[in-house]
């Protein structure tokens, strides 16, 4: 009896390999979902909470406030849809003076008064806006 067929063990094995392949395939394609995911949601946030970062303002200091609020005054939104969404979206918006630099030296220090009007700080602050999930701050730099 010379036949050509697979045995019962050959097949059992070709379907574990073949099982145990697909399911690495489905877990590559469940990480690649979930990291589509997070970056989709860190590319919404990083876009929308720009606004709050580019409409900065002392008045809105160590407050909760909605991206709207912050945007309402500089544009004409009249999308309602939009306009919800934008209120849905709450914010935490931290302005606080970083740190300070005096390149000419302290101003208490001097005694000429011409160097008083050469006088000048170099203040950077730290912008710190956040959700409840995410969060990201810049330096931004002034004269004083």
């Amino acid at each position: 009896m010379n036949k050509k067929a697979f045995t019962l063990i050959e097949v059992l094995v070709s379907v574990i390999i073949l099982s145990t392949v697909a399911v690495m395939l489905f877990e590559i394609s469940t990480n690649s979902k979930n990291n589509f995911s997070y970056l989709t949601k860190k590319g919404e946030f990083t876009t929308l909470y720009s606004l709050a970062l580019m409409h900065n303002d002392q008045a809105f200091h160590n407050s909760e406030k909605n991206l709207y609020e912050f945007i309402r005054d500089d544009y004409d939104i009249k999308d309602d849809d939009f306009r919800k969404y934008l209120k849905e979206k709450k914010v935490y918006y931290d302005h606080q003076e970083f740190t300070t630099f005096e390149p000419l030296g302290s101003s208490e220090n001097k005694d000429d008064d011409s160097n008083q009007s050469m006088n000048f700080k170099i203040v950077f602050d730290k912008i710190l806006v956040g959700d409840k999930q995410n969060s990201t701050f810049i330096y931004k730099m002034h004269l004083r």
